[in-house]
């Protein structure tokens, strides 16, 4: 898959991106690009679970599939977006990172991520 390793690290080349996984629903890691070191793995099944638990309250109260979500912590964001209904991606970017042009260039990566994973 070094397609999807090839858009991964395009988005680590975005200021104030410093980590960009794909993670399947089961948790484990797909591919993953970082400019720090990190522990890839434990993003991975966290997310995952997150991302779980976020899409079960949308469905509860009756709102349609979940495209993404963001947690903000007082050193950073991260940022989580459905692939499909197999996989996921999670973007770690700086507190002060252009949120902005950070959610518009993960949206345009979607696409070529979820062709790089069918």
């Amino acid at each position: 898959m070094k397609e999807l390793n090839v858009i991964l690290s395009r988005l680590v080349e975005v200021a104030g991106v410093n980590v960009a996984i794909c993670v399947g629903r089961d948790g484990f890691v797909i591919d993953a690009a970082s400019t720090k070191e990190a522990d890839i793995e434990a993003i991975g099944a966290m997310v995952s679970a997150v991302m779980g638990s976020a899409e079960n309250v949308g469905h509860e109260i009756g709102l349609a599939e979940m495209d993404q979500a963001m947690m903000e912590y007082q050193d950073g964001i991260v940022m989580m977006t459905a692939l499909g209904r197999e996989a996921l991606l999670a973007v770690v970017a700086e507190k002060d990172a252009n949120l902005g042009n950070v959610r518009l260039q993960v949206r345009r990566q979607v696409p070529e991520l979820e062709k790089a994973l069918s």
